[in-house]
Parts: C-alpha cells; sequence; structure tokens
C-alpha cells in the first residue's frame, strides 16, 4: 500500500469516525429533548398536583 492509498484511507475512516461522534451526540441531544424533559416535566406536575391535594 503506498502512502496516497493510506492517506485516502486514514481520511475516509476520519470523516466516517467524525460523522459517527456526530450523529451520536445529535440523538442523545434529541433523546434528552424528546423523551427526559417530557417526564421531567410530568413528574414535576404530578408531584405539585399530590402536595397540592395534601395540603
Amino acid at each position: 500500500m503506498n502512502f496516497s492509498s493510506l492517506d485516502l484511507l486514514l481520511n475516509v475512516s476520519q470523516e466516517v469516525w467524525k460523522n459517527s461522534v456526530e450523529g451520536a451526540v445529535g440523538s442523545i441531544i434529541w433523546a434528552g429533548i424528546l423523551i427526559v424533559a417530557p417526564a421531567a416535566f410530568a413528574l414535576v406536575w404530578i408531584s405539585q398536583k399530590d402536595q397540592l391535594t395534601r395540603s
């Protein structure tokens, strides 16, 4: 394998790695927006509602 082929292979691998990391970070952010935030809001709302009924 000559240097140009190795360089091409490393550049492609780096680009694939970068896209994979960006996709993983994006997935974590979207999971927080779509799942964690509404669940936290619902838990706080239920907790406050329960606290009001106990008073």
